[in-house]
């Protein structure tokens, strides 16, 4: 049996297709091969012949992908164009692909030369009587290209199917995609299987997982080399479960009605000796057995490629991640089955970095079966043989959907959050200004207010008239309510400064001593009023580094506090200075202010210090102020570098404690009393 064609091949030089007449015999396929340098070659040659197909080598001639097909459907004629591309050119050639090229091929690999004419010469229906026609066994011309011998008849009762009932061996026939058509009756002895069992399923799910990247080769072979056998020897899976080595035999053969079929005669030799021994295969199965099981375990799918990208293996978890059964990906190019078309490009790119033997990791999306898109985590490794060189690739997917989902859904609460943070730092900015603004705008005129009020009164009091001097208790209330209001007002304006940031501190080196002094002689006429004892003790000259100026605001605060909630007895200031344990940690001087007031419930200890509290609240209140105070001392003691603390117990008295860095010179004690 002989099949001719004509391959007119486009190209100004020799690249030395013809050594590949050997290869093109091997699938029964005698080719004639013909050449064109240039366009003015490729129409006459048009117009005189017609060749079966075309192999433009672009490379090596003027002419462009799009011209050459624009020449060849011009001349009437439809055949399939082939273009030979330089290495790296894998997505030019998906182009002329995707624009009429039957198939590409890269020059690097014209081993696949073959292969790739057959199957375009098979799927080519001739519309025309070709030049180099067939023969068939009576010497009559036949208008089929390529031209089979008969597979081997299925209908029932005939004398071929009675021998192959009678087969110990296995006899399978597969379709083009490997599914299997056919099974004889000695399955069922041999593999436990029934006939019914296995038709209609695919082959390459019974084939141990390991062996796929070793079959799946040999398959392809056969489909494209009809007529010449191949062998190969896998494990199979047994219905019982366990796994047999099985050496097979096939070759595809084509029928007249149902096109073409592999048939398959495979043997049993799981028990069978090899020089003396077991199959080695068999000695290392159960080892094998186990690896596989925990691969299949693993969470993760696994997938492992050529290097062209067909899938040779792929686990139960990768099916359930993609919704494919493993036998649908079985041979099918993993890019094409996952990713979009526009991503192919930037794929066939990473391609080259996994074939030179780097492990790369991506977060990428894929399509399941049902075109849902899902977010993966991809570690892509080469693939090695046993001699160590690169035959294809390994990837591990992790399905990350939900997490990537809650990341996301995590980055829009976090900008939510910053855009409320930064509304809410813009609202207390516009607070503070304000605040400040219409606190100046109050304290320019009270000023005015108390300096008349102030000289209203001297002047009253001074008057010979009773009736006149009457007055002056109104003046002196005017002047002592415009003290309250500014007192708030300068409150204001300190809690606003405190919190917008915009404090300037002068920190220098104090003496404690001489600072509670100064503040306890202000407060002095409100201490001999109320009949209260005052005492200050200090163990040592305590020195602080602070602000003078806060510093005494902070002190006025808290022992004019002691004063107002206390109605008999006494306030205690002490002022000293903590050891510091570790050599490298600083020391701090404390002030307590001690007194035998009111104190504060333990409900309201945790609020003593936050803005606008007080404990009494109401118009029917004992004590005046606008519960800021507390809040503006403890932010300037943080920002001087220091603290304060709080102890109390309800109707006993209150224990403020405030510290302070501090460098110390130790003197005599000194005692400062005051009644």
């Amino acid at each position: 049996m002989k099949s001719e064609a004509t391959i007119l091949i486009l190209q100004d030089r020799s690249i030395g297709l013809e050594s590949l007449h050997d290869d093109l015999r091997r699938v029964q396929l005698f080719t004639f091969f013909t050449y064109a340098a240039n366009r003015k070659e490729l129409r006459a040659y048009l117009k005189r012949r017609k060749p079966d197909a075309v192999l433009f080598v672009q490379r090596y001639f003027e002419m462009t992908f799009d011209n050459v097909l624009h020449e060849v459907r011009n001349s009437g004629i439809s055949i399939p164009v082939i273009p030979i591309l330089p290495s790296g050119q894998e997505i030019e050639g998906m182009e002329f692909v995707r624009r009429g090229a039957q198939d590409y091929l890269l020059e690097t690999e014209l081993q696949r030369l073959a292969p790739t004419i057959y199957l375009a010469l098979r799927d080519r229906k001739v519309g025309h009587k070709s030049e180099h026609y067939n023969a068939n066994r009576n010497g009559e011309a036949s208008n089929d290209l390529i031209a089979f011998e008969p597979a081997m008849p299925r209908k029932p009762n005939q004398p071929t199917e009675s021998l192959i009932d009678n087969l110990i061996d296995i006899v399978t026939v597969l379709d083009m995609v490997g599914n299997i058509t056919y099974e004889s009756p000695s399955v069922t002895a041999q593999l436990g299987y029934s006939q019914e069992e296995l038709i209609g399923r695919s082959a390459f799910s019974l084939v141990h997982p390991l062996d796929i990247a070793r079959v799946m080769p040999v398959f392809m072979l056969a489909v494209a080399s009809p007529g010449t056998p191949h062998s190969a020897r896998f494990r199979f899976k047994h219905k019982n479960g366990t796994w047999r080595t099985l050496e097979s035999v096939g070759k595809a053969v084509a029928e007249k009605d149902t096109g073409r079929r592999i048939v398959v005669i495979s043997r049993d030799i799981t028990n069978e000796a090899n020089h003396g021994r077991l199959d080695s295969r068999v000695t290392i199965g159960n080892s094998e057995a186990q690896f596989m099981a925990v691969v299949e375990g693993l969470g993760e799918g696994l997938l492992i490629t050529d290097t062209a990208d067909k899938i040779l293996y792929a686990n139960k978890q990768m099916g359930e991640l993609t919704g494919y059964d493993v036998a649908e990906m079985l041979g099918k190019f993993s890019y094409k089955l996952f990713l979009p078309e526009e991503a192919w490009q930037i794929y066939m790119l990473q391609k080259e970095k996994w074939l030179l033997g780097n492990r790369e990791e991506y977060e990428i999306s894929i399509a399941r079966k049902d075109k849902t898109p899902i977010c993966t985590h991809v570690t892509i490794s080469p693939y090695r043989s046993t001699d160590g060189h690169i035959i294809g690739t390994l990837a591990a997917f992790i399905d990350i959907t939900n997490r990537k989902h809650a990341e996301e859904e995590v980055q829009r609460t976090f900008k939510h959050l910053r855009a409320a943070k930064e509304r809410a730092e813009d609202m207390n900015r516009l607070k503070t200004s304000f605040l400040q603004n219409i606190s100046h705008e109050i304290r320019t005129p009270m000023n005015s207010i108390l300096g008349f009020a102030s000289l209203l009164n001297e002047s009253l009091e001074e008057s010979p008239s009773p009736a006149i001097r009457k007055f002056a208790e109104y003046a002196s209330t005017i002047e002592t309510s415009g003290k309250r209001l500014l007192e708030t007002i300068n409150g204001i304006i300190d809690l606003s400064g405190v919190e917008s940031n915009t404090v300037t501190l002068t920190p220098h080196m104090l003496s404690l001593e001489h600072e509670v002094l100064r503040i306890v002689r202000i407060i002095d006429p409100q201490i001999r009023e109320k009949g209260l004892e005052i005492n200050i003790e200090s163990l040592k000259h305590v020195t602080a580094y602070a602000d003078s100026h806060y510093l005494g605001r902070v002190l006025l605060n808290l022992i004019g506090n002691a004063v107002k909630f206390t109605k008999k007895g006494m306030v205690q200031i002490l002022i000293d200075q903590e050891d510091s344990k570790d050599a490298h940690s600083p020391e701090f001087a404390t002030i307590k202010i001690v007194d035998t007031g009111i104190g504060i419930s333990e409900e309201f200890l945790p609020h003593i210090f936050e803005e606008f509290h007080q404990e009494s609240n109401g118009l029917a209140r004992e004590y005046e102020g606008t519960g800021v105070g507390l809040r503006i001392s403890k932010r300037l003691l943080e920002l001087m570098g220091g603290s304060i603390a709080v102890e109390s117990k309800r109707g006993v008295g209150s224990c403020f404690t405030i510290t302070l860095p501090m460098n110390s010179i130790p003197i005599p004690i000194e005692e400062y009393s005051m009644a």
